[in-house]
């Protein structure tokens, strides 16, 4: 039984002495250290050193004056490194390089909006089919056989043989482009055919131009305009005629030189 209790006492004497130290101060005082470690440090052989397993929330105080600060550090060339993120209560955190809207995958222009690039919305397309807009009723027109479509980057364009209408996706500023060729195929002298865009949610022209026709004649219509939309609204590209007498939007041009499209639509974000 001495023996067990010898050989207890010797092994908490060996902790004690391996977790503490006793120094002989100037005065001849002899003072005992304790030099166990956690938090962050580890004792290596009496010697404590930053390193090892936090136990509890630990803080740094740092002012203006009393910054931190880490000397020697390298740069860094492997792609998974994280960036180091300061929550607004400063601790610290890993984190995702940040996403810079740089390069849209869209097709079509790039523009600033608000401090970030993207791609405008853009529709481009090409008349397939001549279309007669006469005198019947209604006087406006929704024209239909839109059906080359050049760019549609988001999708929102549709027509058919009876028709066609689009949306934005955000409200803003839109350049509208539209050039047709009017051909009067009457005698008499026509009045004002008109083409643009038309708000079907307001049942009125957004924006329009017109002419006067000559008797059996052709002449150019080309609106250049910018207009701003709403995404909460529905838009087509229409046409007018005033008078009783009998037009012909075309679709091709025809000439000695060849045939080639001649009436075309655009509308395109810019701001």
């Amino acid at each position: 039984m001495k023996k067990i209790v010898y050989l207890i006492l010797l092994l908490q004497i060996g902790v004690i002495n391996a977790q503490t130290k006793t120094a002989v101060s100037p005065y001849g005082e002899k003072i005992t250290v304790n030099t166990s470690a956690n938090n962050g440090l580890t004792n290596n052989n009496g010697t404590l050193e930053l390193n090892g397993e936090l136990i509890k929330p630990t803080s740094i105080a740092t002012t203006a004056v009393n910054t931190l600060k880490l000397n020697g550090l390298t740069d860094s060339t492997d792609s998974n490194d994280k960036p180091i993120a300061v929550t607004a209560d400063g601790i610290i955190k890993k984190t995702a390089f940040p996403v810079i809207n740089i390069l849209p995958t869209d097709i079509g222009t790039v523009i600033t909006l608000n401090g970030k690039l993207e791609v405008a919305q853009e529709i481009s397309a090409l008349l397939t089919t001549n279309f007669p807009i006469g005198t019947s009723s209604p006087a406006v027109k929704v024209i239909p056989n839109i059906t080359n479509v050049l760019i549609d980057n988001k999708g929102t364009f549709a027509s058919d043989g009876t028709g066609n209408s689009f949306t934005v996706t955000a409200d803003g500023l839109y350049a509208v482009t539209i050039n047709t060729q009017v051909v009067n195929t009457n005698t008499v002298q026509g009045g004002n055919p008109s083409i643009g865009i038309w708000c079907n949610t307001d049942n009125q022209w957004l924006c329009k131009i017109n002419n006067q026709t000559g008797n059996d004649s052709k002449i150019n219509l080309t609106l250049l305009n910018s207009v701003p939309k709403s995404s909460s609204k529905t838009y087509s590209f229409r046409a007018g005629y005033s008078t009783n007498t009998t037009a012909t939007i075309m679709a091709l041009n025809s000439g000695g030189t060849g045939n080639g499209p001649v009436t075309y639509f655009s509308v395109k974000r810019v701001k």
